[in-house]
């Protein structure tokens, strides 16, 4: 594991924001600078021990506590209302993040409702794979320019680095499960 696989500021703003707190109020409670703060939730610093520990000490855990919640463990639950849903500036979108502040294994999952008027989602050129599961409805997928179309039950892998999107061009709405990360074949 490297420093790169923990999402530390992640953490620290989830639990900042689960305590309701802005940046400010923690830097009050923490006697470490907003800016600071900041740079550590952005993931452009890491934070030392003893930073850790006054935030941990803001949060009135211990930094055991708050590095058990950190660190990778075997099973990690994301309940119903803790992922965020993003409304996409496509009309007729809409994104569900289904992993909330789950950040083990380098995975994201979302639901993606595609309504009949939507216009394409476009799930970039990103640096991770990405994993499509129809769920219900149809969807046509372009990977690269390729146009493939899916209905329920298909699914499609794309490698990091292609460019996909997704758009509905029928008369019910399509609900896909994408799962974004680094996958590994079976073959190997």
């Amino acid at each position: 594991m490297t420093p790169h696989d923990l999402d530390v500021g992640a953490r620290i703003r989830a639990f900042r924001k689960r305590n309701k707190l802005s940046l400010n109020q923690l830097s009050k409670l923490t006697g470490i600078a907003a800016s600071n703060l900041s740079s550590i939730e952005l993931n452009k610093t890491s934070p030392t021990l003893a930073t850790l520990l006054r935030i941990a000490e803001a949060f009135d855990m211990s930094v055991g506590a708050l590095l058990d919640q950190v660190l990778p463990t075997t099973v990690s639950v994301c309940r119903r209302g803790e992922g965020e849903t993003i409304e996409a500036s496509e009309l007729g979108v809409t994104n569900l993040d289904l992993t909330g502040n789950i950040y083990r294994a380098g995975l994201a999952a979302s639901l993606v409702r595609l309504d009949p008027t939507a216009a394409a989602f476009d799930l970039g050129a990103i640096s991770a794979d990405r994993f499509l599961y129809v769920l219900e409805g149809a969807a046509t997928v372009g990977v690269n320019g390729e146009m493939i179309e899916l209905t329920a039950g298909d699914s499609l892998y794309a490698a990091s680095g292609t460019h996909v999107i997704a758009e509905n061009r029928e008369h019910v709405a399509a609900q896909l499960l994408v799962v974004r990360g680094t996958f590994v074949s079976r073959q190997q």
